[in-house]
């Protein structure tokens, strides 16, 4: 029997058309883009073999994606993972994953030198869910003085944010197996080209996808990496809780991961010269950067780094206050304010104004933010358009 009109136009070239396609003798160069929010069962029994015994095969976009799996896959190869998964944003990653392992009455262990929306969650957040959190500095104080009974998570960044302080990832990791507690590590700053959280112990590596790993500013995504057993667990959170990457967002991260190692490799280069430079300043007062001899983070580092840089991200004290990071600001012609990092040009962020805005004074002055303070992402720029650029935009202040 003829179709009418209307049928004709909604039923030609859809899954029939997918199903000519699973069976073609190529397929594409480029990984396509699947947009489709639900896929087509032929019966009842796809479904149990699909949601329950983890057969091939999607069903709702909540649930899984190719492009989502495809960048997923990507990653965990990078860091050496068994899988991984990704999210809408960082901070979907991080408190999806910390909700799915913690319960009312358990206990975190965490630097207070962490991102600053990551620090209010823990400190704030959690604590109506009735998790505790203890803050110490992985630098100065032992781990294994201050973890409970009914500690379960030891919370971390690879390079702190925005201090670019290192902890010793393997004493983090042997404190927390021998506890009985997981060590959740947000490799963000580093990256899986300068450090490889999951060598040294960590049981779960986190990721704002937004930043290196997209590389481009065109996206907000993040990215959790692990065993098969503790990524299944945060997998029903994902679905439960939603906070799924899109599918045109995933194929842009895949796309971008192609080029992670030579965008890192050329942004560590431009971040020691940046920070060489600074050191020498007589308007700079401090400059942390952990490829620096004079860094308290140098040895560690170097272990942890094995000889594959130190990464793009540094941060600098001025002698002055907000009114002369403004003026800098206003001088600089290459160089930009922006609230985020690791985008294909050299940036400026003001941590107590953007990335850790929320922290009280008192909070900020107790983890070392200050109000002379930039953080500074390398780009991939010439190196010597930086310095000049700095140099006359400091000349003016």
């Amino acid at each position: 029997m003829a179709r009418g009109t209307a049928t004709t136009y909604m039923h030609t070239g859809t899954g029939e058309m997918c199903y000519e396609m699973n069976k073609a003798l190529t397929v594409p160069e480029t990984f396509p883009i699947y947009l489709s929010s639900a896929y087509i069962f032929d019966s009842i029994e796809p479904m149990d073999k699909i949601c329950d015994e983890g057969a091939p095969g999607y069903a709702y976009f909540r649930l899984g994606n190719p492009n989502a799996d495809a960048a997923s896959r990507i990653l965990a190869a990078g860091d050496g993972t068994e899988t991984g998964l990704v999210f809408s944003s960082g901070m979907a990653a991080i408190t999806t994953s910390l909700l799915a392992v913690l319960r009312p009455g358990d206990h975190v262990l965490a630097s207070p030198v962490l991102y600053g929306e990551t620090f209010y969650f823990l400190k704030h957040e959690l604590s109506k869910w009735g998790v505790e959190t203890t803050f110490i500095d992985f630098d100065t104080q032992k781990p294994e003085d201050y973890i409970k009974p009914n500690t379960k998570v030891i919370y971390g960044e690879t390079i702190a944010n925005p201090l670019m302080s290192v902890p010793d990832l393997g004493h983090l990791a042997e404190v927390a197996h021998a506890n009985g507690a997981l060590l959740f590590i947000d490799n963000t700053f580093a990256t899986s080209i300068v450090a490889k959280p999951a060598k040294f112990g960590a049981d779960l590596v986190l990721y704002s996808a937004t930043k290196y790993l997209g590389g481009h500013d065109d996206i907000v995504g993040g990215a959790a990496l692990g065993s098969k057993k503790l990524i299944d667990t945060i997998r029903f959170y994902l679905g439960l809780y939603g906070g799924n990457l899109g599918a045109t967002e995933s194929w842009l991260l895949a796309r971008s991961l192609r080029t992670l190692p030579l965008r890192v490799q050329k942004m560590s280069q431009n971040g020691l010269a940046l920070a060489k430079f600074f050191e020498q300043h007589p308007k700079v007062e401090k400059v942390y950067y952990p490829g620096l001899d004079s860094s308290p983070s140098k040895e560690l580092a170097d272990k942890q780094f094995e000889g594959n840089g130190y990464g793009g991200m540094l941060s600098v004290n001025f002698k002055g206050g907000m009114e002369l990071i403004d003026k800098l600001i206003a001088n600089l012609k290459l160089v930009h304010f922006v609230p985020t990092l690791a985008g294909t040009c050299t940036t400026l962020t003001y941590p107590p104004k953007a990335s850790h805005r929320d922290l009280s004074a008192d909070e900020l002055a107790a983890i070392g933010i200050m109000y002379g303070q930039i953080r500074l992402s390398s780009g991939l720029e010439d190196t010597d358009d930086l310095l000049n650029d700095f140099d006359q935009a400091l000349a003016k202040l």
